[in-house]
């Protein structure tokens, strides 16, 4: 028995996916035309985890609980009728029986719902993949085509970055938001965790996006932490395609990036205390060995404008 259902897109064109990874279960959306036409039955990747399964595997829960009224609104539509169609037929033979009479009254008729499937509203992010051409659209971040499964490094950073300016820049809305439900003092360690923490979130970011390019523009597999890095990643982009860092940064733009760099190292794995080592590698004289880093808005700001600029020149290469 098949039920007709319908599908209908959102006013751009896009309806809803769900990653069957019972691990992620990241929900996005993709061009309804682009599915059908582009996406393999075979093969679909998750935007955000990369798992890779079945085009029939991607439905919503809200989907599937919506196909689930429909079937049972049908099931029922087809129940009620054969019965009343048995029970009317019975009814009608003992209608000139002297010994056995049976009446039936038909109960109400119930009417199939057959109501179109409609989506959720349209997400900020819309994506065009650059290899295959499959449009998408996202919340937050997304690191494959949901198509060809492409990971595009410049998307990804580009995206990453965006989040984390959008996120300094909500700081002093959050701290206000933070005081009201949680008092002063704790929303000022809120912020100041989200700000110290927004530099691994840089640096992951540009991490991320040098690897890439450099695997890429090589067909090498460079080291997890190559990019963190300055001297050493630098040299591996001038190895491979004759430019280093120097290329697009002032010698005050390289000191000032290996500083914040080494700031987010002491940060992460010595809680921002202070030793004879960041001194020596940062060359950063204006703490004393036994003090605690203090992040600040301008130092994030900073480093953001710092990768952005070099990532621009990278992607010459």
């Amino acid at each position: 028995m098949e039920i007709p259902i319908t599908i209908h897109s959102d006013e751009k064109g896009y309806f809803d996916r769900e990653c069957p990874n019972e691990n992620c279960l990241y929900t996005f959306k993709i061009n309804m035309q682009d599915w059908k036409e582009k996406v393999s039955d075979d093969e679909v990747h998750c935007p955000m985890c990369g798992h890779i399964d079945t085009a029939d595997k991607w439905w919503t829960q809200e989907q599937l609980e919506s196909m689930q009224e429909i079937a049972a609104s049908y099931a029922m539509s087809m129940i009620t009728k054969e019965l009343d169609k048995a029970f009317g037929k019975l009814a009608r033979s003992t209608r000139n029986n002297k010994f056995l009479k049976i009446t039936y009254k038909p109960s109400r008729k119930i009417t199939f719902q057959n109501n179109p499937i409609g989506q959720s509203e349209e997400w900020e992010t819309d994506i065009t993949c650059e290899k295959c051409g499959t449009r998408y659209s996202v919340i937050g971040s997304a690191y494959f085509c949901p198509c060809c499964g492409h990971n595009s490094a410049v998307s990804a950073f580009n995206e990453s970055t965006d989040s984390i300016e959008k996120m300094l820049k909500s700081l002093p809305e959050m701290k206000q938001l933070l005081t009201e439900s949680y008092g002063r003092d704790k929303a000022e360690t809120m912020c100041r965790g989200l700000l110290e923490s927004s530099l691994g979130d840089i640096v992951s970011a540009f991490q991320k996006f040098a690897s890439c390019h450099y695997d890429k523009l090589t067909g090498e597999i460079s080291r997890v932490n190559d990019f963190q890095i300055i001297e050493k990643g630098s040299q591996l982009f001038k190895d491979a395609a004759g430019k280093g860092y120097e290329e697009w940064l002032s010698d005050q733009e390289l000191h000032d990036m290996n500083m914040l760099f080494q700031r987010r190292h002491l940060i992460e794995h010595n809680n921002g205390m202070v030793d004879q080592k960041y001194v020596d590698k940062s060359g950063d004289h204006s703490y004393v060995i036994g003090q605690r880093l203090v992040v600040k808005e301008n130092d994030a700001y900073a480093l953001l404008a710092i990768i952005k600029k070099l990532a621009k020149g990278l992607m010459t290469l």
